[in-house]
């Protein structure tokens, strides 16, 4: 930019504003786009690594990034906790798992991320109001 571009000085300073705010923009909106894609991949790769380790360290270290940097990123894009997203993903997995009319608890708890089946109906009493079992009773019962 040279100086007698513009007629004035305050032209001059307008003209600066209004690139700054461009370049501002444009920024918000990269950041933005990269703050989406880095949720977009850990939502995928939770899904796809249900049975595995789902640990804030392991997640972050698959976007590059600080765990708990994650994590308030995570909320703030989602307006959803990453330890709530992860709950639901296994206990909608485990749901379609105990419709099939021979399961046993134990596999689907491993194929969910538990190590035990006990550990998992805890967990799954406590979203699902019944034990995996009772719930896949009712659901090959057709009740």
């Amino acid at each position: 930019m040279r100086i007698d571009k513009h007629e004035t000085w305050s032209d001059a300073v307008q003209y600066l504003i209004n690139i700054s705010n461009v370049i501002f923009q444009i920024q918000t909106e990269e950041q933005k786009k990269r703050a989406d894609n880095a949720v977009d991949f850990i939502q995928n790769f939770i899904n796809e690594h249900l049975s595995e380790d789902l640990s804030l360290v392991r997640l972050a270290e698959q976007v590059y990034l600080n765990p708990s940097y994650l994590s308030r990123l995570y909320k703030q894009v989602t307006n959803q906790n990453l330890s709530d997203f992860i709950d639901n993903a296994r206990i909608e997995r485990a749901k379609e798992l105990l419709k099939k009319e021979k399961v046993k608890i134990n596999e689907v708890a491993k194929a969910v991320g538990y190590e035990t089946g006990a550990s998992f109906s805890r967990f799954f009493r406590k979203l699902m109001s019944c034990s995996p079992q009772e719930y896949h009773d009712m659901i090959v019962s057709g009740k």
